[in-house]
């Protein structure tokens, strides 16, 4: 299983999912963001910390999660070679649509199957929206998962655990973090469906 998380866009969840995927498939995270602080968070055991200037390991076979940062990155065209699927966080408004609709023009070409995920959602009225400008930009079929705003997710990101996990720790956790922990769940289970 080899997962890319990308956009070019910033404070979009990149490292929230690749934390979230990572703890839930027990696989390393390769970090490309060189703003990233995965691993202070997670440890080195976890994450593998690739500067700008460094060559990224050729994983020929294995499990690993990809973290890009928020820019065009170079090295996307030889990772994708041996990865299983791309997912492109977005917010799901004005100022993250257009970006999210450039880097999906730049994964496009990759010939890897591509899953949006509307983070931090608000409203399901702004998903839709955000899918329609999508399809009218790129006449393409749009998978997509949405995850609503919650700050459950920065809270587990920042303690750097699972919120499966998180909210089967205590009785209140598991009656607090239900929804979101289903949400993550059926999110996992629709990244199964790629690999």
């Amino acid at each position: 299983m080899q997962i890319i998380i990308y956009n070019q866009k910033g404070g979009v969840g990149k490292s929230m999912l690749a934390t979230q995927l990572a703890l839930h498939f027990d696989t390393t995270i390769i970090e490309l963001d060189p703003y990233g602080m995965l691993s202070d968070t997670l440890g080195d055991e976890i994450v593998y910390k690739v500067e700008l200037n460094e060559k990224v390991p050729n994983v020929q076979e294995g499990d690993v999660i990809y973290d890009f940062g928020g820019f065009d990155d170079i090295r996307l065209d030889e990772i994708s070679k041996n990865s299983n699927l791309i997912i492109i966080p977005f917010n799901p408004t004005i100022n993250s649509l257009g970006t999210t609709l450039k880097s999906y023009q730049r994964v496009k070409e990759l010939k890897v199957p591509v899953l949006f995920v509307a983070n931090a959602v608000l409203n399901e009225k702004d998903v839709n929206d955000s899918l329609d400008f999508l399809k009218e930009n790129t006449q393409d079929e749009i998978d997509c998962f949405a995850i609503p705003h919650t700050r459950a997710l920065q809270t587990v990101e920042n303690e750097g655990v699972s919120i499966i996990e998180f909210a089967q720790s205590s009785g209140l956790r598991k009656h607090t973090y239900k929804k979101i922990s289903t949400i993550m769940k059926d999110f996992v289970t629709k990244v199964d469906e790629y690999l």
